[in-house]
């Protein structure tokens, strides 16, 4: 099923999907705008190896749902005709 496919016949899930990706980036950069510094500072609070954690994290759930996206775009898996041409 192609994406635009999936959009005509289920345009919640699609829209979620794009949602789901739009708020994690919003996250992720809120994440940087916070975070101190990685080496020294203060590591009670908010912290630098706090937020690359953090960056870590959204970045596998950020491609979780680039993949999970990219998937609607796989044709379906039909059986082979019988007899083959």
């Amino acid at each position: 099923m192609g994406i635009r496919t999936a959009i005509e016949h289920n345009p919640l899930v699609t829209a979620g999907l794009l949602f789901a990706i739009g708020w994690t980036v919003v996250i992720g950069v809120r994440i940087v705008d916070q975070m101190g510094p990685i080496v020294g500072g203060n590591w009670v609070g908010q912290n630098g190896l706090g937020g690359l954690m953090g960056l870590l994290v959204i970045v596998a759930f950020l491609g979780l749902l680039i993949a999970s996206f990219g998937a609607l775009g796989e044709p379906d898996p039909a059986p082979e005709e019988w007899p083959p041409e």
